[in-house]
């Protein structure tokens, strides 16, 4: 492929705090619950160093969720590990992120809205259930 066939362009929207919500932006604001249902409005909350803006717990939550649920399926052997570049499966190692990311999920009910927890629900137990198949 040549250098000149496709060209990216990065955008650093982050530090205009004038600029109005995009669609994507607000379908995952929709996700996580509302402003109101979460206590905070991420936008219009900046940090009180300036720059970054103030993220609620429902957004740690995710991302730790993120993290957690990624490093599962890894563990299982069931998607190659990035730095190894190799799927070896570690069940003890799955088990210990499993349990994270369902304590997690349990933690964040209260925060996120009852389509998103279901889907939250729905990624633990089809953990749990890969899980069962790979001891098997």
């Amino acid at each position: 492929m040549s250098e000149d066939s496709e060209t990216f362009e990065f955008v650093d929207r982050r530090h205009s705090a004038a600029s109005a919500p995009t669609d994507a932006s607000a379908s995952a604001e929709d996700a996580a619950g509302s402003p109101d249902e979460r206590g905070t409005n991420l936008e219009d909350e900046p940090s009180p160093e300036g720059g970054h803006p103030r993220l609620a717990a429902a957004d740690r939550l995710l991302m730790c969720l993120d993290i957690l649920h990624q490093g599962a399926w890894i563990a299982l052997g069931l998607v190659q590990d990035p730095v190894t570049n190799k799927v070896e499966a570690n069940l003890p190692e799955a088990r210990a992120l499993i349990d994270a990311t369902a304590a997690i999920v349990e933690a964040a009910e209260p925060l996120v809205d009852g389509k998103a927890m279901q889907e939250l629900r729905n990624l633990v137990s089809t953990l749990r259930m890969n899980y069962v198949n790979q001891t098997r």
